[in-house]
């Protein structure tokens, strides 16, 4: 009787592991979310008042999710209340952290940084309930370059945030692909400032070479219409039609969801776990460690099988797919939940 048990358990496991091989894993993941050739990022400084009246409106109406860096002292001054900034944290928009009070912060000492930033920080979240802010952006764009005094900046940065924001401290105008191949580079990620003094010929030209490249583009804007650094309401929409002319090729996304991504993309991968008639159970596993913080979708792209799929499931929720040139395209969260593909 133990030796038919035994035979007969080792028959399953054969079995088991035969079904579990029977569909070759063949996949990539896609370097920038749906497939896009590169990806941009609006984002906004200071919390100036026509980035929230003139801007808002417009990015909403073109369906363009931004990033705006906000400066507490500023706040009262050009918006009176957290009004503005929690509509546009409503509307998808990531609201981020621009320190307390603007200072160059290498001329701070240790401590004294800690609070800019962390009291930034916690008057965003007390006033933005259930938002996170997890990027930052230097003032004064003063914290991508190589010096001593820039460097003990970032140092401080990485203890609390994923990554931050410099401008113009690259030879190039926007962020190549590999950029991210040493930790630090997600602490200096580089930006192009924006003006009216900038041509519209320069934007076209730096989007398009950051499209060829397969790179990272992030503008840089204060003052829409009025404030400071002034871009009118009139450049600004054209811009965004810049923007909106290349959408099939570029994935336009707020700041953090752009650097999560990427990152969460070059450590992830994908294997087979089961399958048997009716499922095929695989794992989207990276590297890091939190899942409340690098928690972006990856656009996986999957050699299709030869059964017919029924539908895709992830953490119990239906996963939208497409099967394109014999692959199927879907997007899964890295992490301890598994996907199931159920067979037709």
């Amino acid at each position: 009787m133990i030796r038919y048990f035994f035979c007969f358990f080792y028959v399953c496991f054969l079995q088991c592991f035969s079904l579990a091989q029977s569909t070759k894993l063949d996949y990539t993941i896609a370097p920038w979310f749906e497939n896009k050739k590169a990806a941009a990022s609006l984002t906004f400084d200071d919390a100036v008042n026509g980035q929230f009246t003139v801007a808002l409106p417009l990015l909403n109406q073109y369906g363009f999710k931004a990033t705006f860096f906000v400066t507490i002292r500023i706040i009262p001054q050009q918006l009176g209340d957290w009004h503005l900034i929690r509509e546009a944290a409503g509307a998808g928009h990531e609201i981020a952290n621009h320190t307390l009070n603007h200072p160059y912060l290498h001329k701070l000492d240790d401590d004294s940084i800690r609070k800019e930033l962390m009291r930034c920080n916690q008057l965003i979240e007390m006033n933005i309930p259930a938002h996170k802010s997890v990027t930052m952006a230097y003032p004064y764009g003063d914290g991508g370059n190589e010096t001593n005094y820039e460097q003990k900046v970032r140092s401080i940065v990485k203890e609390n945030f994923i990554g931050a924001r410099a401008t113009r401290n690259r030879s190039i105008p926007y962020n190549p692909y590999n950029f991210g191949t040493i930790e630090d580079n997600y602490y200096t990620v580089n930006s192009d400032m924006i003006a009216d003094s900038a041509s519209m010929a320069d934007l076209e030209k730096h989007l398009d070479e950051a499209i060829e490249a397969g790179g990272w583009y992030v503008p840089t804007y204060h003052g829409i219409e009025n404030g400071w650094i002034i871009v009118s309401k009139k450049i600004f929409e054209e811009h965004l039609q810049i923007f909106d002319k290349r959408k099939n090729e570029l994935w336009i996304a707020p700041f953090e969801d752009v650097l999560k991504y990427h990152k969460e993309r070059n450590c992830a991968s994908l294997k087979v776990l089961a399958e048997d008639k009716n499922e095929w159970t695989l794992a989207l596993t990276d590297t890091l460690s939190n899942d409340t913080i690098w928690n972006h979708a990856l656009t996986i792209n999957l050699s299709a099988p030869e059964w017919k799929i029924k539908n895709i499931r992830q953490s119990g929720t239906t996963i939208p797919f497409i099967i394109e040139k014999n692959r199927i395209i879907f997007h899964a969260v890295p992490g301890k939940n598994r996907i199931i593909i159920t067979k037709l």
